[in-house]
């Protein structure tokens, strides 16, 4: 009786470990085209961020044009905008729509105090891989100063520039023949932080003429270095 008692544990015991081992495995992503990296995005997306103990979080949408174009909006509640965040070619405009004011000037002169401080290095952030997912598994490179690490399935895990600023990549989904992340935490080596969560990303879809390009009539406009709304 003992025995038996014992031998339905163990068989159990291993049965256990092979059914959680198995949900546990990361299933390599199919339908992948090599080559294909983003030149769009378009989503929707939920935000957090926080730098020098600020914090804010929100949804709202991103949009993105490889290299560096982006325009990321953070709505209400009840789907008014808040604030509309542009970013290209080293310069940077954040507009503040209910009050009809429009920060702007060059990505050096957001104040340390922003939580869209890490946001800045949004081009650095969605670079292509230098080598095509997958990539070997466990696999670790340097390339033009900043270390790539891969995880098991060979899709990039993070990524550390030689300033020190990183950016870890999570849930990836095979989209338009791309693995493209669900999740993308930001931090620079200040310490300030974003992570941003893509909602049904549409990816290398035409992008509508002036969404990335702020419209300031009517605005004030003020130095960036003066923005403190976030």
């Amino acid at each position: 009786m003992y025995r038996r008692r014992l031998g339905r544990i163990f068989l159990l015991s291993l049965l256990a470990v092979q059914l959680f081992g198995c949900a546990s495995a990361r299933k390599p992503l199919t339908g992948l085209v090599p080559g294909r990296n983003v030149e769009t995005l378009q989503s929707s997306v939920s935000i957090s961020a926080s730098s020098a103990g600020r914090s804010s979080a929100g949804r709202g949408f991103l949009i993105y044009q490889a290299p560096d174009l982006y325009h990321l909006a953070i709505l209400s509640p009840f789907g008014q905008t808040i604030l509309e965040a542009f970013g290209g070619n080293d310069r940077f405009t954040c507009v503040v729509p209910s009050r009809q004011l429009a920060y702007t000037g060059a990505l050096s002169e957001l104040p340390e105090s922003s939580a869209l401080k890490s946001i800045q290095l949004l081009r650095w952030v969605m670079a292509p891989s230098p080598v095509p997912l997958p990539a070997p598994p466990r696999y670790t490179m340097t390339d033009a100063g900043t270390t790539y690490y891969f995880d098991q399935t060979g899709m990039l895990e993070k990524k550390v520039s030689a300033s020190g600023s990183e950016a870890r990549y999570e849930g990836y989904q095979a989209v338009e023949g791309i693995a493209f992340p669900e999740t993308i935490t930001i931090r620079d080596a200040s310490g300030a932080e974003a992570r941003i969560v893509f909602d049904e990303p549409q990816l290398n879809a035409p992008v509508e003429e002036g969404a990335l390009r702020p419209d300031l009539t009517g605005m004030t406009v003020q130095p960036l270095a003066d923005f403190r709304a976030m």
